[in-house]
């Protein structure tokens, strides 16, 4: 009854303090978002819509569709001090002019290994405070002749409220690819933690790639890494390399999930992919082509790779007893399907600067569905790998002395071969209990058993500093066998016996002991020459003739 009630109180404690934790991370979180969402404390002007052309009219900052360079002006009546204006500029260069003077001038990409585009990269200009209207004007260049570059995000203010209200815009897509980004390296890990057990298979690894990438490609499009720390080019490149891998590493994940039909197509799917991912990077790398040109062949994939989606959730529903978690699927496949149908139609339309966002949603959806399995079915391994690992480890361990057992040693009987095969050193020393069976007859089995632990007691004393190197079983009644795997098995062995004789020397000094503890030995050191088998015959031999001495000196 006591100890229940302790139970109880215990798992109460337990749950107040996870409570506790919960409750500090929740206030933390809650108080950050605040701070970062608190749009009444913004005083920021958005300039995205007041610009004029060189002949006076309003356009739009999302159509530089050509190579050629553009002027857009913008006149605002007057500046206050510490302002400044901050854009994003996506696939084109800028420079500002203030009054017709040029105060910025867009550095240049000119190596081909990062192509002919900075990517989305992100301008500050601090203006001078005025209070008479000012001429700010942009002169954009389009990176490319065939597809659009766009500036958004155009804010005049103070840079902190700018950069307050640029996060807050953005974060959602940042937390959702680190969120990814740690599902997807966990994931990899267990792979290869799980491989060595033969407990996982590919589509682990390949689910845990696509993760990746997807985190990858999705952080490179939150465009807060261009923000915070520039290098825009860098993150351009990292985040086309990840889309042109997004196809192959889903293709991959297919291919081991799927059967039949489906398995075929995902096989010429991934073929295609990887010849697309080749050709895309040598292209780059040679300064053929950037992977802006070859992103069509992408897109395609991408369309492909719609028509496989649904099949991977359903075989992780299909492959055991899932149904608890179907609530769960179906509204992240609606929303799944729902979300790929308004992308494709905004990128058909041209709306470059928004589909993404639904793209993003459709990848976390297809993602959490497959996680969710997965880590099911890891969790599920984990369980039956565990309860297996103890199962085997009771099986190989003797329950008296908890020193391994006969059985262990066979088990490890192969790699002690292999030591010897290759002429490295192996002590082995050979136990035996003196007057054991005398003492069972006259004093009782249970001051047997004792004089059984007090020897098992002993050997884990004597090698206490040397447990890497040696092993020690109970592989008899009274018999016991230590393997010293060591360069220096010689003075490993001379150390632990004098252990073992100072052990068994101040065990005898026990007041009112019924038996005088004394264990014989035989040691040989094998380096080549001869059999494990022949080796424990000789150190079996030493120890009966130890046995003889021991006696004789009794």
């Amino acid at each position: 009854m006591k100890t229940s009630v302790k139970n109880y109180i215990n798992t109460f404690i337990m749950r107040i303090v996870n409570a506790a934790f919960y409750l500090i991370f929740a206030v933390s979180i809650w108080g950050v978002l605040i701070r970062i969402f608190s749009l009444s404390n913004y005083n920021v002007t958005d300039l995205s819509h007041i610009w004029t052309n060189e002949a006076g009219d309003f356009c739009r900052l999302s159509e530089f569709g050509s190579q050629d360079s553009q002027r857009v002006y913008y006149m605002p009546d007057s500046i206050a001090p510490d302002t400044a204006i901050v854009l994003r500029a996506r696939n084109c260069y800028v420079n500002f002019y203030v009054n017709g003077e040029l105060l910025h001038e867009d550095y240049r990409i000119h190596s081909p290994l990062y192509g002919s585009s900075p990517g989305s990269r992100w301008h500050m200009l601090s203006l001078d405070a005025s209070k008479e209207p000012v001429q700010l004007c942009l002169e954009v260049t389009a990176c490319y002749s065939d597809s659009k570059g766009l500036i958004d995000n155009i804010y005049l203010g103070k840079t902190q409220e700018i950069y307050r209200k640029i996060t807050s815009e953005r974060i959602w897509g940042f937390v959702v690819s680190a969120f990814l980004y740690l599902c997807g390296l966990v994931i990899i890990v267990l792979y290869f933690f799980m491989r060595r057990g033969h407990t996982a298979g590919k589509d682990l690894l390949y689910l845990g790639l696509a993760t990746f990438f997807s985190a990858q490609w999705l952080s490179a499009e939150s465009v807060l890494w261009q923000l915070f720390i520039g290098h825009s080019e860098v993150i351009h490149l990292w985040g086309y390399t990840a889309l042109t891998a997004i196809p192959l590493s889903y293709g991959m994940l297919a291919v081991h999930r799927l059967k039949g039909k489906l398995r075929t197509f995902s096989i010429g799917f991934s073929f295609v992919s990887a010849v697309g991912l080749i050709g895309a990077v040598i292209l780059q790398l040679f300064g053929i082509a950037d992977f802006h040109y070859s992103l069509i062949i992408t897109r395609i994939l991408l369309v492909f790779l719609v028509p496989l989606m649904i099949p991977l959730v359903l075989s992780y529903m299909n492959s055991g007893n899932e149904n608890s978690k179907k609530h769960i699927i179906f509204p992240l496949l609606a929303v799944l399907v729902i979300c790929i149908a308004i992308s494709l139609i905004k990128y058909i339309q041209g709306s470059y600067g928004n589909y993404s966002s639904y793209v993003r949603t459709a990848l976390l959806c297809f993602l959490m569905c497959l996680i969710v399995y997965q880590f099911n079915q890891i969790v599920t391994t984990f369980s039956k790998g565990m309860k297996a690992d103890m199962l085997h480890d009771l099986a190989l361990t003797d329950y008296m002395t908890g020193l391994y057992n006969r059985t262990a040693f066979n088990e490890h009987v192969p790699e002690y071969n292999h030591i010897i095969d290759s002429f490295s050193p192996l002590g082995i020393i050979q136990f035996d209990v003196n007057n054991l069976k005398k003492v069972n007859d006259t004093l009782g089995h249970e001051k047997g058993d004792m004089m059984i632990k007090a020897v098992a007691d002993g050997l884990r004393y004597a090698f206490v500093h040397f447990e890497k190197e040696c092993a020690s079983y109970r592989t008899g009644g009274d018999e016991f066998l230590t393997v010293i795997n060591a360069i220096s098995a010689d003075e490993i062995y001379h150390t632990c016996i004098q252990r073992l004789m100072q052990y068994c020397e101040d065990f005898n000094k026990q007041p009112d002991l019924d038996f005088t503890l004394t264990i014989a030995h035989g040691y040989v050191l094998v380096k080549g020459g001869k059999t494990l088998e022949e080796a424990i015959d000789e150190a079996d031999a030493l120890m009966y003739e130890n046995k003889r001495m021991l006696k004789g000196l009794r």
